[in-house]
């Protein structure tokens, strides 16, 4: 398998925020965000990117809060838990970047390693969490580019690189090891 480019991983995946971003803004010009996240496949080297806003939060509270399921969204946890789901965000998802294709992540079959990937031909731990650190610290370089500033954003904004597989609180963890 061939060696992974990190540095070219984040430059193009930086270029790529900024851009959609920028497109995203233009095209949702009064609204105001509470969250931007990288919901990232990690395993499959998919960042996507997100946005929320408080009125549509509110209204998927609500209706969360009078289903069939409202005893799961009574506390304050399970309230953030939802808020911060980026799956149930209104613009989520609104641009995919692959960071690697499907060979440079898997190889060919002739160039296949079996330490490369594990049982269930997915890559293995080493390399989903290198691209996930490489794509937490693209998201921190993005918190400081022109294009970031531009997002109107609630007093509480937040971001976060999250992966499908982990929860908040160790996504805020990874990412506050990077700027601090």
């Amino acid at each position: 398998m061939q060696e992974i480019d990190y540095n070219k991983i984040q430059e193009e995946l930086l270029a790529f925020t900024k851009t959609e971003v920028s497109n995203f803004l233009a095209e949702h010009p009064n609204e105001v965000f509470y969250a931007f996240a990288f919901d990232c496949n990690a395993e499959y080297a998919e960042v996507n990117l997100c946005f929320n806003t408080e009125s549509a939060f509110s209204a998927l509270l609500e209706e969360s809060q009078s289903g069939k399921y409202k005893a799961s969204y009574q506390s304050e946890k399970q309230i953030n838990e939802l808020r911060y789901n980026t799956g149930d965000w209104e613009y989520q998802s609104f641009s995919t970047h692959y960071a690697l294709s499907e060979d440079e992540l898997f190889g060919d079959d002739e160039d296949q390693d079996e330490d490369d990937e594990n049982e269930d031909g997915e890559p293995n731990n080493a390399i989903t969490e290198n691209l996930l650190l490489h794509f937490s610290k693209t998201l921190v370089e993005f918190t400081k580019s022109e294009e970031f500033q531009k997002i109107p954003k609630t007093p509480d904004f937040k971001v976060f690189c999250i992966d499908h597989d982990e929860d908040l609180d160790e996504a805020e963890l990874r990412l506050s090891s990077l700027t601090y």
